[in-house]
């Protein structure tokens, strides 16, 4: 067949042959992909430095080499050309600068560095020039071809990439730092300190303080109405029930993975949105029979309750799930897509956000505010006592007990009360009520009475006169603080106060870890630190400088961290501005800010503009 189109290529008949074979082409595969349209402008300049232009062929080939052939056509393919495109061009201003220092690149050292992945290049190894170990022109060929690159650009790029790479190291090895600042740093790092602390807590003062008063709280209510309703605005979401939804939801799962229970009806074989579909159109032919489409459809573990949920706050749904909501009434079916599943729902039961007036709760605001404000004043008190006390010489435990529980009882107060007081007490009255009838049989008895009370006395010389008294509790107005149930003093042991975290009393606090640090032995903090809600007040028992013999054993490996550390500062990632996605550091950074204020290096912008526009409308499309 071959040779009757070769004998009949001048045929007009040939020629609406092969129109139809390009058309039936062009309508199975398409036009040309963004990535071909990519590969194909070859003659666009992406950035210039010193006069060189960085061709889009290069960059092209660069973004395949550390991207992928992938990024093509996408929307990452935007950042991925200005990445590329500015790596390429800082290295390109770092090889300038090592010909400035004097650097050069001999043919031996660039094919040493090619062939030899031990010279640095992981092109060797990560594109493959190595056949059994051993660098083969033919795998190199090929590996270039693969990013579409020739050798002769590639080797010219190569160049300049080794220039680059003996300039940051020379930059590298020009950094230093001296031995007394490590010691500094090392000296901070590793002091200790031992400590004494209390922490006071708010509910730690309020059971040291007497119940408020009813009548102050209501008189509040009108001195104090505008500090009501201003802590009433401020803490609106405290008296706030939020709207709340109950639904039930037959869910279709994304994630082919999480489909561990499916549906009576789910077919495995098809995708999510068509399972979601096939759903969804059953529920809409029989919207009634809910609860059997749950059944035949739902792909979730939770068929016991037939996907029907608590009364839950609708803010915390999913944003979706919100707007699929919206406006919708009880018993109407709506649906939604989510990040990792559809959901079909049945809206059962819904309720309104509710705000508590005003009115209902400011008595309970004036509590509020009058026990806060108490519990700040008793705080403030107490720990300038604690530590003036503390100061004059105290200790941290005696201060506390002398202050904050100087008028606190550890137990309630008891008193004995005889146990015959009342029966007296009834005899008396008998005895007032006692007719004057029965005076004479008194009388009759008193003689019987008296022997028998001598002879018991007699026999019984030791017995009690009366039994144990009965003890009753003693009204006091003073707080009952039991002594297992007091703040006490911490004490930390060797903590370090180089960070704000202070170990032992597990605070977190900046200012508080400084003033240890700063601090002598045996001296109280001036002041006390709030935490949070708490109030810490700290004394510094003793303290524990670093050893300067550890430092001496650990100061090679100390330099060296430094070094990096203000390396990666100053200078940056190295391997990471080689292979283009390298955070520059401040001295990188000022080669490329001054070269491109002086215009020795300008980016194509208006093409990045291009690919961002062409981009981000695909996107919204």
């Amino acid at each position: 067949m071959l040779q009757d189109f070769r004998e009949q290529k001048n045929s007009p008949l040939i020629a609406i042959l092969f129109g139809i074979i390009i058309l039936v082409f062009v309508l199975m595969f398409g036009l040309p992909s963004a990535r071909d349209s990519c590969v194909s402008q070859t003659n666009v300049n992406m950035a210039t430095v010193n006069g060189e232009k960085i061709g889009h062929e290069l960059t092209r080939s660069m973004i395949m080499r550390y991207y992928g052939s992938d990024v093509f056509g996408t929307q990452r393919y935007p950042v991925a050309i200005r990445q590329t495109t500015e790596g390429i061009a800082t290295l390109y201003l770092l090889a300038d600068e090592a010909k400035k220092a004097g650097l050069r690149v001999s043919d031996e050292e660039l094919a040493d560095y090619i062939q030899n992945w031990e010279a640095g290049n992981p092109d060797v190894r990560q594109l493959g020039f190595l056949f059994k170990n051993q660098f083969l022109q033919r795998s190199y060929e090929n590996a270039l071809s693969g990013i579409q690159m020739s050798s002769q650009t590639y080797e010219a790029y190569k160049r300049k990439e080794l220039l680059a790479r003996k300039y940051l190291l020379l930059m590298e090895s020009s950094i230093n730092v001296s031995d007394e600042s490590l010691w500094q740093d090392y000296a901070m790092a590793n002091a200790t300190a031992s400590i004494e602390a209390i922490r006071l807590t708010p509910n730690d003062i309020s059971a040291t303080l007497p119940p408020l008063e009813e009548a102050e709280v209501s008189a509040f209510e009108s001195t104090g109405a505008a500090d009501i309703k201003k802590y009433y605005d401020e803490h609106i979401r405290d008296y706030t029930t939020p709207a709340k939804a109950q639904l039930q939801q037959i869910t279709i799962q994304k994630d082919i993975s999480k489909l561990t229970n499916p549906g009576a009806k789910t077919d495995k074989t098809y995708q999510p949105n068509n399972r979601f579909n096939i759903a969804s159109a059953a529920v809409n032919e029989k919207p009634a029979e809910f609860d059997q489409a749950f059944d035949d459809y739902d792909e979730t573990d939770y068929k016991d309750t037939k996907g029907v949920s608590i009364l839950s706050d609708i803010s915390q749904m999913d944003e979706n799930l919100q707007a699929a909501m919206e406006g919708k009434n009880i018993g109407e079916i709506f649906t939604a897509e989510l990040s990792n599943r559809y959901v079909i729902a049945k809206l059962l039961n819904k309720t309104d956000t509710v705000v508590q007036p005003l009115d209902e709760v400011k008595h309970e605001i004036a509590r509020k505010i009058l026990e806060d404000r108490r519990i700040q004043k008793r705080t403030e008190e107490a720990a300038s006592n604690i530590i003036a006390q503390v100061q004059a010489g105290k200790s941290l435990e005696d201060a506390l007990n002398e202050t904050l529980y100087a008028n606190v009882l550890a137990e309630q107060p008891m008193m004995a009360v005889d146990s015959n007081s009342d029966s007296d007490d009834d005899a008396q009255s008998d005895d007032d009520a006692q007719s004057d009838d029965d005076a004479q049989s008194d009388d009759d008895a008193q003689s019987e009475n008296d022997n028998e009370n001598t002879e018991n006395a007699e026999n019984d010389e030791t017995s009690d006169a009366s039994p144990d008294p009965v003890m009753v509790a003693v009204p006091t107005e003073l707080p009952i603080i039991p002594e297992s149930s007091r703040v006490s003093v911490q004490s930390a042991e060797d903590i370090l106060t180089n960070s704000g975290f202070i170990s032992g009393i597990n605070v977190i606090s900046d200012d508080l870890a400084r003033d240890i640090r700063n601090s002598a032995p045996g001296t109280i903090l001036s002041k006390p630190y709030k935490v949070g809600t708490d109030t810490i007040i700290a004394k510094v028992v003793s303290k524990k400088e670093a050893s300067h013999d550890v430092f001496m054993t650990e100061l090679d490996a100390l330099r060296n961290e430094a070094i990096q550390k203000k390396s990666l500062r100053l200078i940056g990632d190295i391997d990471g501005i080689l292979t283009l996605n390298g955070e520059y550091g401040v001295w990188v950074e000022q080669i490329r800010a001054n070269a491109k204020a002086s215009g020795i290096f300008t980016v194509n912008e208006n093409y990045m503009a291009q690919m961002t526009a062409k981009y981000a409308d695909s996107k919204r499309r």
